[in-house]
C-alpha cells in the first residue's frame, strides 16, 4: 500500500537507535528470572546472552506518556458469539496516539465495537534490544524467612532456579515511518483496513486535513505532536522487573536519532552482543548512505558511560564533520553528554521541519 501523492521525494523515516545500561538487572522477566536466548557464536561456539524485547521497551513508552498526562487506548473485552472474553482495544487512532503510532489487530466483528474488523500495521517499530555474551548469571540471595532459631531470625536461600539476573548494556534500534503516522486507509488490504466501513468520521472534522473515500490524513499539528511525544519519552523511560527487590534504570545511556528518505536502518551494526560500540561501522553506515540522509545526526552519550569510548566517539565525529561532503553533520554537546537535552533539540528543531514537505 502506498499513501497518496507520497513518493521518494517526500518519503521520511526518523531512525535512531538507544543503548540502555544495567549492571544488574532482571528487567524483562521470564520464566527463569530473565529472558534470555542461545545462538551460534561468531567461532560456530553457542552463545548465552540476555535480551529485552520489543514489546516490553514499547509498554514502558506506554507507561511513560500516561506518567506524562497522555489518554492511551483502553483495553477492553468483547462478548462475541463463539467467542468468549475476546479482547481488543479502543482502535481508534482518531482518538489515541498509541493506536496511531503502535498499529492495531481487532479481530472482532461485532457491533459493539467502534472499529471492527480492523488491522494497522505500526508506524513506530523498536527492534529486540540485546545484551551482551555470557551476561547473565545466578543470584544466589538469601531472606529472612522471619522465624525464630535460637533467639536469631533464621534465613533461607532463594530458589536460583528462577533468580538469574544481567550485567550488561542492552542496545536497540527504532524507526518511525512518518509518511504512515497519521495517515489512515479504508481499504481491504491486511494491514491497511484501518477502519471499519461503520467508523464515522463526523466528529474528528477538524482534526482531518485531508480525506478521500481510501485514504484519510490528520492535520500536520496533530501528526507533529504525537511523534514529539514519543520520542521525548526516551530519556525518561523506567520500570522492570522486581522492582521492590533490585534497582534498575532503563532511561538510555546513548542516543541517536537522524531523518532518512529510506527504509534501511543506519545504525543496526554500531552494537552488537559481541561489542559494546563500533565507531568504524557508525561512520562507514553514515557515509554510505549520505544520499539518504535528511537531517544532522544527533547524538548524545552519557558521562560515565563507555568513557574509554568517549575520545575514539568523538574524534571521528568531528573528523567526519571536518571532511565529510554530506550536506548533514553531526549535532552534539560540547561535552557529548546530554540525552534529554539532545533528544529534545531533535524533536524540536528537525520534526517540524518535516511537515512543511509537501504531501508528507
Amino acid at each position: 500500500m502506498r499513501p497518496k501523492n507520497v513518493t521518494k521525494e517526500n518519503r521520511r523515516f526518523i531512525q535512531g537507535a538507544m543503548i540502555i545500561n544495567a549492571p544488574s538487572a532482571s528487567l524483562n522477566l521470564g520464566e527463569d528470572g530473565i529472558k534470555k536466548i542461545r545462538v551460534k557464536g561468531e567461532d560456530g561456539k553457542d552463545v548465552g546472552f540476555s535480551y529485552l524485547s520489543g514489546q516490553f521497551v514499547k509498554s514502558k513508552i506506554k507507561e511513560t506518556l500516561i506518567e506524562n498526562g497522555e489518554q492511551l487506548s483502553k483495553p477492553e473485552i468483547i462478548q462475541v458469539s463463539e467467542k468468549k472474553n475476546t479482547p481488543t482495544t479502543s482502535c481508534n487512532p482518531f482518538e489515541y496516539l498509541d493506536d496511531d503510532l503502535f498499529g492495531y489487530m481487532n479481530v472482532i466483528e461485532s457491533d459493539k465495537h467502534i472499529n471492527p474488523g480492523t488491522t494497522r500495521i505500526a508506524p513506530f517499530k523498536i527492534s529486540y534490544f540485546l545484551g551482551k555474551e555470557g551476561d547473565y548469571q545466578k543470584d544466589f540471595a538469601v531472606k529472612q524467612n522471619g522465624a525464630l532459631k535460637d533467639g536469631k531470625l533464621t534465613t533461607m536461600p532463594l530458589n536460583d532456579n528462577n533468580r538469574f539476573f544481567a550485567s550488561s548494556s542492552y542496545f536497540g534500534c527504532f524507526s518511525l515511518d512518518v509518511n504512515f503516522a497519521g495517515r489512515f486507509f479504508k481499504g481491504n488490504t491486511a494491514g491497511y483496513k484501518n477502519l471499519a466501513d461503520k467508523f464515522s468520521l463526523e466528529k474528528y472534522e477538524n482534526e482531518i486535513k485531508n480525506k478521500d473515500e481510501f485514504e484519510i490524513v490528520l492535520t500536520d499539528n496533530i501528526r507533529k505532536e504525537r511523534i514529539q511525544k514519543l520520542l521525548n519519552t526516551f530519556p525518561y523511560l523506567s520500570g522492570g522487573a522486581r522492582l521492590s527487590t533490585v534497582y534498575s534504570d532503563l532511561s538510555p545511556k546513548f542516543v541517536i536519532y537522524c531523518v532518512t528518505d529510506s527504509g534501511n536502518h543506519l545504525f543496526q551494526e554500531i552494537a552488537s552482543i559481541y561489542k559494546h560500540f563500533n565507531i568504524k561501522a557508525l561512520i562507514e553506515s553514515v557515509t554510505d548512505f549520505r544520499e539518504n540522509l535528511k537531517s544532522d545526526i544527533y547524538i548524545a552519550l552519557k558521562n560515565g558511560f563507555l568513557d574509554k569510548k568517549r575520545k575514539e566517539i568523538l574524534d571521528a565525529i568531528n573528523l567526519y564533520n571536518s571532511e565529510e561532503q554530506s550536506n548533514f553533520k553531526f549535532v552534539f554537546n560540547k561535552d557529548f553528554g546530554g540525552i534529554n537535552a539532545i533528544t529534545k533539540k531533535f524533536t524540536s528543531e528537525v520534526i517540524p521541519e518535516l511537515f512543511k514537505i509537501e504531501n508528507i
